[in-house]
């Protein structure tokens, strides 16, 4: 399955390239914007102009590089009928599709990796204040992101569709994330909210580690593998309830 993920990524590259376009340009509009924002001011919420831009940066290249596919293929095999084959096989199910998520996160980082220096050149990168804390952080919060992407994806097995429901968890896990601001810029209570949800994860905490805007790993890591514990026991919930309701369509 590791294997069949990767392939499909590399199968696809007019779709990778059209993602680096895509890349290069919003991290070059973010870097326009923000710039401009500042204006002449220091730093704002704690945060200099510098770091903001090598946060803003790393933040985007995580978001595309650690995106999951797994939802969108396992809705396809759902409808039509195909995962009766993946249920056949003697490996249990979530680990299928997490493995087929890990293969194509590998292929993807390897068409992505020369764009990077682009992606650099038109943001900002700064030396790392805490290398060892921006991986550990980073790497936990894509497996966050897998699970969660898991969960999206066992709904078909209610629903047969989850598109909306994959176009709403999109949007939402994007702004919570902190891709395009970050959350010591968020208010009151969405602040507040935007602390308490997983997303941040995703993008914020590592970049925000990276840049030294988060000095102590030590909470948000004890977090994150509550929060990997927490997810994993609710998608083991979810499925054993999932299973008993598989209608296999097309035949």
């Amino acid at each position: 399955m590791t294997r069949i993920g990767f392939r499909l990524a590399l199968a696809y590259r007019s779709n990778i390239v059209m993602t680096c376009v895509t890349l290069v340009a919003q991290v070059f509009l973010l870097r326009m914007i923000w710039t401009s924002v500042y204006g002449s001011r220091p730093s704002a919420a704690g945060l200099t102009l510098e770091a903001l831009l090598a946060y803003l940066t790393l933040a985007n290249l995580q978001g595309f590089a650690t995106q999951t596919l797994v939802s969108r293929t396992v809705h396809h095999r759902i409808r039509t009928g195909m995962v009766f084959f993946d249920l056949a096989r003697p490996v249990g199910y979530l680990r299928q599709m997490a493995a087929f998520q890990v293969g194509n996160t590998v292929g993807g980082l390897l068409l992505l990796a020369p764009v990077v220096p682009v992606v650099l050149l038109v943001g900002s990168i700064t030396t790392p204040v805490n290398g060892l804390g921006y991986v550990v952080t980073l790497v936990l919060g894509y497996v966050i992101a897998v699970q969660l992407a898991l969960l999206i994806s066992l709904i078909g097995f209610w629903t047969m569709e989850i598109g909306a429901i994959s176009l709403l968890y999109r949007l939402v896990s994007q702004f919570f994330a902190g891709t395009m601001v970050p959350l010591a810029f968020f208010p009151g209570f969405l602040g507040a909210l935007a602390e308490a949800l997983p997303f941040k994860y995703l993008g914020y905490v590592p970049a925000a580690v990276y840049v030294g805007h988060i000095p102590d790993v030590t909470g948000p890591v004890l977090v994150e593998l509550a929060w990997v514990a927490g997810l994993w026991g609710l998608l083991a919930l979810t499925w054993s309830r999932a299973h008993r309701r598989v209608v296999i369509q097309g035949g």
